[in-house]
């Protein structure tokens, strides 16, 4: 009892902590760039390294977020990143400062890209009139995307932002679940599956569901044990097919696709589709 009290303290301790979002996002940005990047804008990237400089006008910017970037094309361009959590009608503007300086300083393409990670669709504007120039940015709005999808990931930087993704309220709990099991598989320690759990709280906050993801989270054995995880075992054991009952039917409803669920529990499609006829699931 006391085990889990504490336990509960802990993941309340990171909703209450001040602004995560771009700490989360700054740990982690290569993780989710490449991925996200590649799977939404198309740009197929060779290789990456991180471009620093002080931004100097009248005022002092730090460019966090710039890489330079070499496709697999040999195609040279600066690609740079920014999150936003709420609709900044300003940031098109904000983002010609950087665009000139940066321009100025290594006279090459510049590819600017917004993520937004808010819930509201985004009004903001993403170009300039043609009379005003500098070319805007690609607008990535996570919760526009499928949430199926980046379960698929392996990554679990990416597997978290489906919290945020295009999901209905009232599926929530079973894609919270899916989240969580996901990220049993895809991280390789105790520690590493805590830290993406503690994100996970963090993110959950902007879906205003933090309270339910704890009440999930505080109660999940965080053992990692790759040899005694029900959703690697194999065999005809009665609890362990229950228990993959119970997750096929809770996946299936949450909208994943019968290869996905495959995946999740180790068992064949074949054998899916039977749980899945015998509980008139389609």
């Amino acid at each position: 009892m006391a085990k889990r009290v504490r336990k509960k303290k802990e993941l309340l301790s990171i909703v209450n902590e001040g602004n995560l979002y771009d700490k989360i996002f700054k740990e982690d940005a290569e993780e989710i760039f490449l991925p996200l990047i590649e799977m939404r804008l198309g740009i197929k990237i060779k290789s990456f390294k991180p471009f620093k400089a002080k931004m100097q006008t009248t005022l002092e910017r730090e460019m966090d977020f710039f890489y330079e970037v070499e496709t697999i094309d040999d195609k040279k361009l600066l690609v740079h990143i920014e999150f936003q959590t709420e609709d900044d009608m300003e940031i098109l503007y904000r983002k010609g400062e950087y665009h000139g300086i940066a321009l100025n300083l290594k006279k090459m393409e510049i590819k600017h890209i917004v993520i937004y990670l808010g819930v509201k669709k985004p009004l903001m504007p993403t170009q300039l009139p043609e009379e005003q120039v500098y070319r805007g940015f690609d607008l990535i709005d996570v919760h526009a995307l499928d949430h199926r999808q980046l379960l698929e990931s392996q990554v679990p930087d990416v597997i978290i932002l489906a919290v945020l993704a295009d999901y209905p309220p009232e599926k929530a709990e079973g894609v919270l679940r899916l989240i969580l099991r996901q990220l049993k598989i895809a991280c390789k320690s105790t520690s590493e599956l805590s830290k993406y759990i503690k994100q996970l709280v963090v993110l959950s906050r902007l879906r205003k569901i933090e309270d339910l993801t704890i009440k999930i989270t505080e109660d999940m054995p965080i053992t990692y044990d790759v040899e005694t995880d029900y959703l690697y075992k194999k065999g005809t054991e009665k609890g362990t097919e229950n228990k993959n009952i119970d997750v096929i039917r809770k996946a299936r409803l949450a909208g994943l696709s019968i290869d996905i669920i495959s995946n999740i529990v180790s068992l064949s499609p074949e054998r899916v589709r039977e749980v899945l006829d015998d509980l008139k699931i389609k």
